[in-house]
């Protein structure tokens, strides 16, 4: 009866999921660990990466699974560029902010540039979510603060993208206000506003 009660924790689990199981799922259902590898061996399942095993019809979001494996990292830089459409480049390395001493994993994945800030409230100021290309929700810091970091640190990018961005961003979204407060967080406002002002002059 208790392998029949676990085995459909674990399935709404998965179903849920829309086709894969985390060892955290089970962890977090309160169903032994032994009754995961049962569960993926009955159900044909297939490990996608650590601890995350999903049937062959699951589409790999890699932007997804990251989030699922490590709920407190944060989408930024050329990785935040591409989900809010303000660049075509696909990143090859996943950008993502953590707070200071968040260290989920033992094993460094060398896709990841994870980097780590000590003040809680600018970690968890201007985060939001959005749609990966798959359809599923991840969390990403806004649009403007995304752009005032990119201004911020302007020599680490390529001044296509970096041109490129900003234009987007102005014809896309252009929350100025928005915009020049962020800037004024991050004490960058006549960088904000030069560079603003150029890319509307040239349009």
């Amino acid at each position: 009866m208790k392998e029949n009660t676990n085995y459909s924790i674990l399935l709404k689990i998965f179903v849920r999921n829309g086709g894969f199981i985390t060892r955290k799922d089970v962890d977090e259902a309160n169903v032994s660990s032994w009754f995961l590898s049962y569960f993926v061996k009955k159900n044909g399942l297939s490990k996608i990466a650590p601890g995350l095993y999903g049937d062959e019809n699951y589409i790999y979001d890699k932007l997804h699974i990251i989030q699922r494996r490590y709920p407190k990292y944060i989408f930024t830089g050329i990785t935040a560029l591409y989900l809010y459409g303000l660049t075509d480049k696909i990143p090859e390395i996943i950008e993502v902010v953590a707070p200071q001493g968040y260290n989920p994993s033992r094993k460094k994945d060398k896709s990841l540039r994870v980097r780590q800030i000590s003040d809680p409230h600018k970690y968890l100021s201007d985060i939001t979510e959005i749609e990966t290309d798959f359809g599923n929700i991840v969390k990403v810091y806004s649009a403007e603060r995304v752009i005032c970091d990119l201004i911020k640190n302007r020599d680490k990018y390529d001044s296509e993208l970096f041109v490129k961005a900003i234009k987007l961003y102005l014809r896309k979204i252009n929350n100025q206000i928005k915009l020049f407060e962020c800037a004024r967080n991050n004490n960058i406002e006549k960088q904000v506003f030069e560079i603003v002002e150029v890319a509307n002059n040239e349009d």
